[in-house]
């Protein structure tokens, strides 16, 4: 489990730096700094925006995560960002 504070200070670290969220599901969300406004924390769950086509600079659907199940953020190298990745499957 992750505590809520744990993602904001990630989400505004400054410089910001990639990360993805992994679940207990084995799911993960890739957030990039296009993503930043998607992500909204709440005191049990996170709400994740997700856009298709990953272009889109709007959501068109979203998913809610316990933080129960998020088990880690883990950092994401410069070279295997992928553009625009609000969640991958």
């Amino acid at each position: 489990m992750i505590a809520p504070q744990d993602l904001e200070s990630e989400l505004n670290k400054q410089p910001f730096e990639p990360f993805r969220i992994v679940t207990s599901g084995g799911k993960s969300y890739d957030v990039t700094e296009k993503d930043r406004p998607l992500i909204m924390v709440g005191r049990r769950t996170v709400i994740i925006g997700l856009r298709v086509p990953e272009t889109d600079p709007y959501f068109d659907r979203y998913e809610v995560v316990a933080l129960v199940h998020i088990i880690r953020l883990e950092p994401i190298p410069v070279a295997q960002q992928q553009p625009a990745s609000a969640g991958s499957p």
